[in-house]
């Protein structure tokens, strides 16, 4: 059915916010990947080094969940509101951090903000650009999320030097112009909001076992005998139990439709994201390059990304959309293979670099087109949490893939490419498994197309 909606006012203001926004959170997290080590260092808290990341993601999935339901409830305005407010005491109380713990709650409420943020920028981009527009806005935010990997390591490092202070106290006037230009047309986007019955509640524990969860599988991994056993069964048993209660009804993972749509994100994503975090491993260890040198390859990486993302909302482009998730997620499959041959058969760090390209190419394709499917399959008063749904089933697949990774990692070595090997070949497997959903996902329209079939 042909999407009708008049432009709203003040759409340029808003979509400038809300870019800013994404950048904002794009290169804190970025940039505090550079800074971590020596702030970690400075608090003499290397072995607590993980956690400054995880502390992170368990808010992020609890903003998440509950941001969904809110929106769908009260709309977009007050996730969005409480994501500035939270992300920017984050920042502040980082800023001023004077011991390991002080930080962790900093990255907390850094979480929370960047969850809010993120999930109320879903689902104002479902309630104020059409079907069309939708893919080419979504494909310009997958640009700027990639902008700090070009400026952010570097600013970082070098504000470092000076103050790793300054890495989060940088954000905070940046984020205030984010919020100023964004908020005063969001009022217009809640003003036209209907309240509707949305998606029903949660419950606070399932919301807590399933943003806990991830917490207790790296604590399996920290070499606690017995405990790391007991700890890695609770996580999962918790996951497995609260997931079922917090994921959408629409949103069947092992279904058709949406649930497909779902599924083929997190498991495609998870793979890439752990396989880029290793990527840097491989890189160094077993292939001598600098840290630098290595960095410089994934940023390299990003701009197929872009060029992903930029095509894929293309009128050009004939296809449907579930028939691009499942290009994006064959391209990131391809590259990971040509890993898996870079690593056994020793071949140039050229040709890796190479297969890296096909794989931000298919994440460029795949990430916009997941999120699009799931705007297009869900109703006015759904786009909360189903979008909600998405980006947890993502950011469970992420930090799970990780940890299987990692464990694998530490249990082959001190044999670097017999660990490296492993690595690469479960998480294609993974990623495979992200293909066969997407070819359960059924036709999906693309709206980008004047005339779509």
């Amino acid at each position: 059915m042909e999407d009708t909606r008049e432009p709203m006012p003040g759409r340029r203001k808003l979509l400038l916010g809300l870019f800013l926004s994404v950048f904002g959170v794009a290169f804190e997290m970025i940039g505090i990947a550079t800074a971590m080590p020596t702030i970690m260092a400075e608090f003499d808290a290397s072995q607590l080094y993980a956690w400054a990341f995880s502390t992170f993601v368990i808010g992020q999935l609890l903003a998440t969940i509950l941001a969904g339901r809110v929106a769908d409830r009260n709309g977009p305005l007050p996730p969005m509101l409480a994501g500035f407010l939270l992300f920017l005491a984050g920042l502040a109380l980082a800023t001023f951090a004077g011991n390991v713990w002080v930080l962790f709650l900093a990255r907390f409420l850094q979480g929370l903000g960047a969850g809010g943020l993120t999930l109320s920028l879903y689902v104002t981009i479902a309630l104020v650009f059409s079907g069309p527009e939708r893919a080419t806005v979504l494909g310009w935010i997958s640009f700027i999320w990639l902008l700090p990997a070009f400026v952010g390591p570097p600013v970082a490092a070098w504000l470092t030097t000076i103050s790793w202070h300054l890495v989060f106290a940088l954000m905070i006037p940046f984020l205030l112009v984010a919020a100023a230009l964004a908020l005063p047309s969001m009022r217009r986007v809640q003003a036209h909001f209907r309240p509707g019955r949305g998606t029903g509640r949660v419950p606070w524990w399932a919301v807590a076992a399933v943003a806990l969860a991830p917490g207790f599988v790296q604590l399996g991994g920290e070499g606690l005998g017995a405990w790391s056993v007991a700890a890695v069964v609770v996580g999962l048993i918790a996951l497995v139990v609260g997931l079922r209660r917090v994921m959408p009804k629409a949103i069947n993972l092992l279904g058709r439709g949406l649930g497909a749509v779902v599924a083929s994100r997190a498991l495609q994503a998870g793979s890439f994201f752990a396989a880029e975090a290793f990527m840097l491993l491989v890189l160094q260890e077993l292939r001598g390059l600098t840290p630098l040198e290595a960095g410089l390859i994934l940023t390299i990486g990003s701009v197929s990304w872009s060029l992903g993302a930029w095509a894929q909302a293309r009128p050009w482009i004939r296809l449907r959309r579930d028939q691009l998730i499942s290009i994006g997620t064959a391209l990131v499959i391809f590259a990971l293979l040509v890993v898996v041959g870079f690593i056994a058969l020793d071949w140039p760090v050229g040709v890796a670099l190479a297969g890296w390209l096909f794989a931000g190419l298919g994440m460029g394709v795949q990430l916009p087109s997941t999120a699009v499917a799931t705007m297009d399959l869900s109703g006015p008063h759904e786009q909360g949490a189903n979008n909600s749904g998405l980006q947890l089933a993502e950011g469970l697949g992420n930090a799970l893939m990780t940890g299987v990774a990692g464990a694998l990692y530490a249990a082959l070595l001190p044999n670097l490419q017999a660990s490296f090997l492993t690595v690469f070949l479960v998480l294609t497997a993974f990623c495979v498994l992200g293909l066969v959903a997407s070819f359960r996902i059924g036709p999906i329209a693309n709206s980008s197309l004047k005339d779509p079939a």
